[in-house]
């Protein structure tokens, strides 16, 4: 039987030390029809001549390109997008793993599951040497309401990211969108990128570790405040009048300026304290009143 064409796509900068076990995992997929598109983000040390020396060894399965200049995440991934051929599409970091079996149980569940789009899964958090530190876990009972639609897992969202970007599945117009990744925002695109793809599109979710994700004092998130990117992203969705009435929508819930709310007080919650987060939200917050102030916004009546 034929099976459809999976690209996974693998931005990459000064990764030299884990990139050549990231693409291992990629090729020891147990699921034959596999493609990898390497994005070499400008990187300065090893990375390129390791990519390259893995695609003379898979000529039909890598395909690379190699960016001058480094533009940040965002831009590779996009790269990365455009080169794509499959059917599906999936993101594995440069410093991440996929157990053997992710692609192959991920394209399943969308065979098995039509009414969904795309998929995530869990994942377990290793050190540098392939350790397993901990294991990311839902409690029983969010696990049963992600499981009956889409309104917990929205409503989750909306509080914050909550899954491993690297654990997500799609099929190719998931992606191969519009509005791809944004490249203005250095620590939260994929953040940004989900909760349009969950206005979009049906995600479900599949109970099995299916990445190892590294932690390590290297990655790029260690040497940045992604907080501050989460807070504007999070409001920029919030002034997109479409998307939210369509998350709302999903919820089953009236796009109104109460039933929004919670969502905001949750960042205050978390934030509480924190000098840096607190200036950024109450900017973020100011703006966002002028826009229903001036009209920008266009709220349903409260009372429906």
């Amino acid at each position: 039987m034929n099976q459809e064409l999976v690209s996974v796509i693998m931005p990459a900068y000064n990764a030299e030390k884990y990139i050549g076990m990231s693409i291992a995992s990629v090729m020891r997929q147990t699921y034959g029809n596999v493609q990898l598109v390497v994005v070499d983000d400008g990187s300065v040390d090893n990375t390129e001549n390791i990519i390259k020396e893995a695609a003379l060894q898979c000529p039909s399965k890598i395909k690379f390109s190699v960016r001058q200049k480094n533009g940040g995440t965002a831009a590779a991934l996009n790269d990365a997008i455009e080169l794509a051929e499959g059917e599906y599409i999936c993101w594995l970091s440069a410093d991440d793993l996929y157990r053997d079996d992710m692609v192959e149980s991920q394209v399943n569940f969308l065979k098995e599951h039509r009414m969904y789009d795309a998929v995530f899964s869990r994942c377990a958090y290793i050190d540098e040497n392939d350790k397993v530190l901990s294991i990311l876990e839902y409690n029983k009972d969010f696990e049963n309401k992600m499981e009956q639609g889409m309104a917990c897992i929205v409503s989750r969202l909306l509080c914050g990211n909550f899954w491993h970007g690297c654990s997500v599945l799609a099929k190719k117009e998931c992606f191969k969108r519009k509005d791809r990744f944004n490249v203005e925002y250095r620590a939260s695109q994929d953040y940004d990128f989900w909760i349009r793809m969950a206005a979009d599109y049906n995600i479900g979710y599949l109970n099995k570790v299916n990445v190892l994700s590294r932690i390590h004092s290297e990655q790029g998130s260690k040497k940045m405040n992604c907080n501050l990117d989460e807070i504007k992203v999070f409001f920029h969705i919030l002034r997109r009048e479409d998307v939210m009435k369509k998350l709302m929508g999903k919820m089953e819930l009236a796009y109104t300026l109460g039933n929004i709310s919670p969502f905001i007080q949750c960042r205050v919650d978390r934030y509480s304290g924190m000098e840096d987060e607190m200036n950024v939200l109450k900017n973020e917050m100011a703006e966002y009143v002028d826009c229903i102030k001036y009209g920008q916004i266009n709220f349903e009546n409260e009372s429906v």
